[in-house]
């Protein structure tokens, strides 16, 4: 996770608060291996998946757009244009995972999928859900960065490349999709630790027992340091 900026008010510490409970929320919303084992639910899995992804990088999207109005109020001229681009780059990414039609091709073509190809497609999830949170905490130290009147380079530079980063992941996993063969490359899925996984597991186990009303909202109102 991005190391913060020193915040001798405490603010920050309660957003860090606030962040870990929006990331196990987030966490919750995934399908886990579960979700993608029967053929019939696949798609509905990875639909349900991506609208969460799309929302939560919308949210951000929006948590930027004020960031870069602060930055316009301090005189920061020079970067709102880096931060416009992201803007951009956040909305055109939502738009692509939200929107992607995969037909019944590869994944959802399947009848049965081996474990290991479920286990590193479920990687791609929670790595993605690890950057999605990643891109949060850089919102929120590129905002007290720009209130603290200090040099904001270093931070859009930084919010810049996880965004990067997600943008690759998701591009991987969609050729995984169509081609799940790839799953089965040693290095081709995300790397992810141990006790993260161990959590999203829980978490998605937990997930599955709401009644289906709850779970959904609870998965799509995720407001990361709001």
């Amino acid at each position: 996770m991005t190391t913060p900026p020193v915040d001798p008010s405490g603010q920050f510490a309660e957003q860090a608060q606030g962040r870990m409970g929006a990331f196990e929320e987030l966490l919750k919303g995934l399908p886990g291996i579960k979700g993608y084992v029967d053929k019939e639910t696949r798609r509905t899995a990875d639909k349900k998946l991506r609208t969460l992804m799309a929302d939560q990088l919308d949210r951000q999207k929006r948590r930027l757009l004020d960031v870069q109005n602060q930055l316009l109020n301090s005189g920061g001229l020079t970067s709102v244009g880096e931060t416009d681009r992201i803007v951009t780059r956040l909305q055109t990414l939502s738009d692509r995972i939200r929107t992607a039609s995969y037909g019944y091709a590869g994944l959802f073509d399947a009848a049965k999928v081996q474990e290991n190809e479920l286990a590193a497609l479920h990687r791609f999830d929670v790595a993605m859900a690890e950057r999605i949170e990643e891109i949060s905490e850089e919102i929120d130290a590129l905002s007290t960065v720009v209130s603290g009147g200090g040099p904001v380079a270093d931070a859009v530079n930084q919010l810049a490349n996880t965004v990067n980063e997600l943008d690759a992941l998701y591009d991987k996993r969609s050729e995984a999709v169509l081609s799940p063969d790839l799953l089965m490359g040693k290095n081709y899925a995300p790397q992810v630790e141990a006790d993260v996984l161990e959590t999203a597991d829980r978490l998605a186990a937990a997930g599955d027992a709401l009644p289906e009303s709850t779970a959904t909202d609870d998965a799509t109102d995720v407001t990361a340091g709001e």
